[in-house]
């Protein structure tokens, strides 16, 4: 099976009801069963998304983003194979907002703190995503004996 990572950019379309929370627990759900991995950044007016998992579950996953309306001017930024996951710890791991500490992550890998889907070179948006999912990295649970 080829891993495949798929980078998206969305527009959230406004006219549709939108629970992030009750979303992003969905995706977790089904991610773990199609064994999809990646994280979403969504600032409340648009999304950009990392997926990972094999080629035909990616695709799928693609098809009904595709088809979802909620989403709005999909572009898509890059899909291809690669060798590893960058977020094998997150079935679906989650940063909203653009606090000060987005900013500061943005501004180290962009001119500004503004992404535009059709300039930004995406190995610098992922590793800024990577930054930004520390932020959100999964609790483990740790036992002392």
């Amino acid at each position: 099976m080829n891993l495949t990572r798929l980078v998206y950019y969305s527009q959230r379309n406004p006219s549709e009801h939108m629970d992030v929370t009750a979303l992003v627990e969905t995706c977790k759900r089904t991610n773990a069963r199609t064994n999809l991995t990646g994280f979403l950044h969504y600032n409340g007016d648009h999304f950009i998304q990392v997926v990972e998992g094999g080629r035909l579950e990616v695709s799928a996953l693609l098809l009904r983003i595709m088809r979802d309306p909620r989403h709005s001017n999909i572009i898509i930024m890059s899909f291809g194979d690669v060798r590893e996951r960058m977020f094998p710890d997150h079935p679906m791991g989650l940063h909203q907002g653009m606090t000060a500490q987005t900013r500061k992550a943005f501004l180290r890998y962009f001119s500004t703190a503004q992404v535009n889907p059709e300039t930004v070179n995406v190995d610098n948006l992922l590793d800024a995503l990577q930054d930004l999912s520390l932020e959100a990295a999964p609790t483990k649970l740790t036992i002392s004996v």
